[in-house]
């Protein structure tokens, strides 16, 4: 026996009587971090066929593991090179008793990937 409601305690069968509802279907899973990672890459790549590294860009054949410490100078397209890199480095340039990097390559992975 079907009662009689009003309000939002009708029966919602009753008000989609005749309607088509088309079947869920399974969701696919969010491709965007493939995609970034994969674009990523590529200009890892891309900088990495521009330039010469004496070291034979260490940081990027070990997977992100070997890499000076570094960081960017809050306000500052800047990375710096921090205390901890004692080792001589073709890309470190000093101003006003700070150490700068200037590797294309560190700096990137500095600002986009914040290793």
């Amino acid at each position: 026996m079907v009662k009689n409601r009003v309000g939002m305690q009708k029966n919602f069968s009753a008000i989609f009587e005749g309607v088509w509802i088309p079947p869920k279907t399974a969701r696919r899973p969010f491709a965007a971090p493939v995609q970034r990672q994969q674009m990523q890459k590529n200009k890892i790549e891309q900088i990495i066929s521009q330039m010469k590294c004496s070291r034979g860009f260490e940081c990027y054949k070990s997977g992100f593991k070997n890499l000076c410490s570094a960081r960017v100078v809050a306000g500052t397209e800047l990375v710096e090179c921090l205390p901890e890199n004692q080792q001589d480095c073709e890309f470190k340039a000093t101003f006003l008793e700070m150490t700068f990097c200037k590797c294309p390559l560190r700096c990137y992975i500095t600002k986009n990937l914040h290793k």
